[in-house]
């Protein structure tokens, strides 16, 4: 039993840690899940930890998420004044962002679960994408309204991160900076998006799977992941308004390229 609280908690950890910080959480887990002997652990504590790394996000962005479900309330009552409409648009928004990650989601689903008994992709797409953050630093400084077609393409970004080793949070934010977002509203709208991925994949595994674990050890991924998760989103902001976001590519190239030679 004290074997598989410890598990859950490295699992947890891993996930908490790394879900919003531009390293890939789906890669750091396949490595570790390898290096460590950990591919018997459920998938239920993942899901689990999915789950309180979405509860982080709406922890985080309470008063923004209650203001938006204010608005469209207020939208659908015909109350509509500037901060309604600009609401709307935002949810608007992120339902385009959300279209072509569940698409992919969906179509290629079976796929792309081979990827992740595959740490040497994981690895090598860990320097992918890291070399992809080094070239955000270069993004121009600049204030660029996020209009729909900048949703969109922030959505095809997120969409690729199906792959594991490629950073969902790393290619939504990078492709909001690329664009000339602002720093703030590319953190908030990557985290915003964020909520329907994880979700909705967490549901998907929940349907399509048998799953069971004791309350135990759900307590210690789930406080763990949310922990943790949490600390991970104020590094997150932190690096992006400091504009040192690109740094973490620094960190997954040489770990990239040392997990090709060790694997």
């Amino acid at each position: 039993m004290e074997l598989e609280v410890l598990k859950a908690f490295v699992i947890a950890a891993i996930q908490g840690l790394t879900e919003f910080l531009p390293v890939s959480s789906s890669g750091h887990m396949v490595i570790a899940k390898h290096l460590l002997g950990l591919e018997e652990v459920g998938i239920t504590i993942e899901i689990v930890t999915h789950l309180a790394t979405s509860l982080a996000v709406v922890i985080f962005l309470r008063r923004q998420i209650l203001g938006l479900i204010s608005s469209f309330f207020n939208y659908l009552r015909h109350k509509t004044d500037s901060k309604t409409q600009r609401d709307v648009t935002l949810i608007a928004k992120l339902v385009v962002a959300s279209i072509p990650a569940a698409v992919l989601g969906l179509s290629l689903r079976s796929r792309v679960e081979g990827f992740f008994s595959d740490p040497k992709l994981s690895a090598t797409m860990l320097i992918l994408t890291g070399i992809y953050l080094v070239f955000c630093g270069f993004a121009r400084k600049r204030e660029r309204p996020l209009g729909y077609r900048e949703a969109f393409v922030i959505g095809l970004a997120q969409a690729v991160a199906i792959i594991p080793g490629i950073s969902r949070s790393g290619l939504t934010v990078g492709a909001a900076l690329l664009l000339g977002i602002g720093a703030r509203e590319a953190f908030e709208f990557s985290l915003l998006l964020s909520l329907p991925a994880i979700l909705g994949a967490g549901l998907v595994e929940l349907i399509s799977r048998n799953i069971s674990a004791s309350p135990g050890i759900l307590f210690v991924g789930f406080l763990t992941a949310f922990g943790l998760g949490y600390v991970a989103i104020e590094l997150l902001l932190g690096s992006i308004v400091k504009h040192r976001f690109h740094a973490f590519g620094y960190y997954l190239i040489p770990l990239g390229i040392v997990l090709l030679v060790a694997l």
